[in-house]
């Protein structure tokens, strides 16, 4: 069963025992099945001996509601599985509860930072390039833990990098392009970790590429709100993305630096909440007319200052 939430690691393992069959019998002895697929065919593919010899790899993909049926058959097969198959199955659903205790779970969740760091480590002595430990950091930052794009932009690089050459923030910098959704984050969490010079660096270098403050307005807003609902929810990460229309790995980031503001700064949840209100009161006062988006903008910055570190 593989279980877990990180693409990229799904991707591998299943890349992983997909290339424990010859390529020259791949045909015969690799096989899929999705939601469109019957169980009882993927049951029968699974007790056919290939006529080429060694192990058949099936890999079922179906997230579909299974029926009672579907699931007494499945339970019957891993409870007495053939030695010359093995069964593969993405487990995104409830269809496999019944026979998790039965299978080998293989752990396709997000890695650390740590585990993420030590792997691209890896790959890069693998490739003979190097990254110094800042650099490494800052990529991290920049992906927000993703470790599929991390690996895209490590390939990237080295690809840049000269024979020798230790990559360091500076190539991350200027090769990798963080989005405006980490900016602004970025930008959050400096302001909250007492770090006012960069956050306002953040923030200039918003304003030098031309973004007007209305717009920055509405984002810092946004940004604020999305980090209150993180801090005050306990839903599932998966759940908590898909309200928030984020990506899995970013509510995981962003609830790892809430955590740690939450140690380190006396009612910050009160303080966060008193925020988010008053971002929404400079919003609608800037709509009335009452004030000018850049006098909003402003208001907003000092505000945020306040619930920082002190």
């Amino acid at each position: 069963l593989l279980k877990g939430a990180d693409g990229y690691v799904r991707r591998e393992v299943v890349r992983t025992l997909q290339d424990t069959v010859p390529a020259d019998a791949r045909d015969f002895c690799l096989e899929e099945y999705g939601d469109d697929d019957d169980i009882s065919y993927v049951i029968a593919s699974l007790s056919t001996v290939s006529m080429f010899g060694g192990k058949k790899v099936v890999y079922l993909r179906r997230q579909k509601d299974l029926s009672e049926r579907d699931k007494d058959m499945l339970e019957a097969y891993v409870s007495d599985p053939a030695d010359t198959a093995v069964l593969m199955i993405d487990d995104k659903s409830t269809n496999y509860l019944r026979i998790a205790s039965k299978c080998e779970v293989v752990d396709c969740g997000v890695l650390t930072e740590k585990e993420v760091k030590s792997y691209i480590g890896f790959l890069l002595r693998e490739s003979g390039a190097a990254i110094k430990d800042g650099a490494l950091s800052l990529l991290y930052s920049y992906c927000a833990g993703d470790l599929g794009r991390i690996v895209g932009e490590t390939r990237k690089l080295t690809s840049y990098a000269d024979v020798g050459h230790e990559i360091t923030e500076n190539d991350v910098e200027q090769l990798v392009a963080a989005d405006v959704d980490y900016k602004l984050y970025e930008m959050a969490s400096a302001f909250t970790d007492g770090n006012a010079e960069k956050g306002l660096s953040v923030l200039a270098n918003f304003r030098a590429k031309g973004e007007p403050a209305v717009k920055l307005l509405y984002n810092v807003t946004s940004t604020y709100r999305k980090v209150f609902h993180m801090a005050i929810s306990d839903l599932p990460d998966e759940q908590e993305a898909k309200a928030l229309d984020m990506s899995v790995k970013a509510v995981q980031f962003n609830r790892r630096m809430i955590a740690k503001h939450k140690t380190q700064i006396s009612g910050y949840i009160v303080k966060l909440k008193a925020l988010v209100e008053y971002l929404y009161e400079l919003e609608y006062k800037f709509k009335s007319g009452a004030i000018s988006d850049e006098s909003a903008l402003n208001m907003a910055v000092a505000k945020i200052l306040t619930v920082s570190k002190r």
